[in-house]
């Protein structure tokens, strides 16, 4: 049964998408069918980060919730390493695609979780990634909603923890229990168990990661991820060790 897994932070500039696009990437390696999707309709980014810039209209998130295509039909199969298994990424939106109507009359939201269910069977998937908008919206109480687990990226600083309250009573009262607490960009001479014990302390959850600030991760986003372009880097081990976490039981 594929795990679907909703990657959440309450403001934006966490470094959310970028670890969600490569998480994709590496199980994907690790021979799980992986897709992607970007419910992020206001500010899309894995498409950006997957290298993939100029998306033709018509076969987008967006175009799916407007009617104009099934939602397997946006599902785009992403090149991974020899061996890997198979990799899909499911854009926002391509340009204004699709946002105009959204804006002006709205969607059905159940057709979200719907498309969800669908692109777990149509893809055979493992896992099903959903990265979310920061903060609260239509989109992001659906992916959480639909999720077996919640992965917050938060900072340490005290503007990001002054969301925690708010983004686990929003989980819980969705009935997402099972929480990931990821704690990102920690600055170079930073104390990383401070940071830790801050962010511990905010959620009421041990921190499943400490991931400090990597200024090369910012140099490639666009051209290639990270974990494609830097495999032997100790992020990279780091987000692979974040995996099991996610997949199994705790």
């Amino acid at each position: 049964m594929a795990q679907i897994i909703a990657m959440h932070s309450h403001r934006g500039g966490t470094g959310r998408s970028s670890i969600a696009a490569n998480l994709a990437r590496l199980m994907a390696e690790a021979g799980l069918r992986v897709a992607l999707v970007d419910t992020d309709l206001q500010s899309p980014a894995a498409h950006v980060l997957f290298g993939l810039t100029a998306l033709a209209p018509g076969a987008t998130l967006a175009d799916y919730l407007v009617g104009r295509c099934e939602v397997e039909d946006a599902a785009a199969a992403v090149p991974t390493v020899p061996g890997g298994a198979g990799l899909f990424l499911v854009p926002a939106r391509a340009e204004t695609s699709g946002i105009h109507e959204i804006i002006a009359e709205g969607y059905d939201v159940g057709l979200l979780r719907e498309g969800f269910d669908r692109l777990v069977e149509a893809l055979r998937l493992d896992v099903l990634l959903l990265d979310t908008h920061a903060g609260i919206n239509n989109e992001t109480v659906t992916a959480v909603a639909s999720a077996d687990r919640l992965v917050v990226v938060t900072r340490s600083c005290r503007l990001d923890l002054t969301g925690a309250g708010e983004t686990i009573h929003f989980a819980h009262q969705l009935g997402c229990s099972r929480h990931a607490l990821v704690v990102n960009m920690v600055p170079p001479g930073a104390d990383e168990h401070q940071a830790r014990q801050r962010a511990e302390a905010a959620y009421g959850t041990a921190a499943t990661a400490v991931l400090p600030y990597a200024p090369e991760l910012a140099c490639v986003a666009g051209d290639r991820l990270f974990a494609a372009a830097h495999p032997g880097h100790p992020l990279v081990a780091q987000f692979r060790a974040v995996i099991p976490s996610l997949l199994y039981e705790d």
